[in-house]
C-alpha cells in the first residue's frame, strides 16, 4: 500500500498527525485530540450520549457510580481570574479561558492550583490560559482521593502496585 502526504494529516482539524488514532468505525485516521473533542460515546449507566473528552466526569458524577463506589457528588468550582465569571468545573474555566483569555497576559493566582490540598495561594502564574492548559489538562480528583493525606494515597499506591500484574 503506497501512502501520500494527506494521508498523514487529520481530517478534522488538517494538522500533522501527532497521535494517529484509526477507527474501526470508519477505518479512517484522526488526531486523537479531535475524536475525544469530536466524537461521542454512549454512557455506559445512562445511555446518553456524552462527548469522550466529558465521559469519565460524566461517568463519575452518575448515582449509579455513586452508589457502587461511595463517591461525593461535590463537584468543585471556580471563579475565573481573568473576568470573575464563577461557577466553573474546571474543565469549563480552561474552555472559557481559551475562548474569551487566550492573549491576557496578566499575573494572577491559579484557583484550582489553590483548592489541591498542596496548593498555594501565594503563588501567581503570568500565563494562566497557558498554565491551565498545561497543568490542568484532567481533574486531579478523578485519579487521586484530595480527601485523604499524603501518607495515606502514598500507602494506598504501594499497596495497589503490588496487586498490578504486568
Amino acid at each position: 500500500m503506497s501512502y501520500t502526504k494527506d494521508d498523514f494529516y487529520c481530517p478534522v482539524c488538517q494538522e500533522e498527525l501527532k497521535t494517529p488514532v484509526w477507527t474501526v468505525a470508519c477505518q479512517h485516521v484522526f488526531y486523537l485530540e479531535n475524536i475525544m473533542r469530536t466524537f461521542s460515546g454512549s454512557c455506559r449507566c445512562c445511555a446518553k450520549q456524552i462527548k469522550f473528552y466529558r465521559m469519565r466526569h460524566h461517568y463519575k458524577s452518575g448515582k449509579k457510580y455513586q452508589d457502587e463506589y461511595g463517591v461525593s457528588s461535590i463537584i468543585p468550582t471556580f471563579k475565573c481570574p481573568s473576568c470573575q465569571e464563577s461557577n466553573f468545573t474546571g474543565q469549563r474555566l480552561r474552555d472559557h479561558c481559551n475562548s474569551n483569555h487566550l492573549f491576557q497576559i496578566v499575573p494572577v493566582t491559579c484557583p484550582i492550583c489553590v483548592s489541591l490540598p498542596w496548593g498555594d495561594p501565594s503563588q501567581v502564574t503570568r500565563n494562566f490560559v497557558g498554565h491551565l492548559n498545561q497543568r490542568h489538562q484532567f481533574d486531579y480528583g478523578e485519579f487521586v482521593n484530595l480527601q485523604l493525606d499524603e501518607e495515606t494515597l502514598y500507602q494506598t499506591s504501594v499497596k495497589e502496585s503490588f496487586q498490578v500484574n504486568i
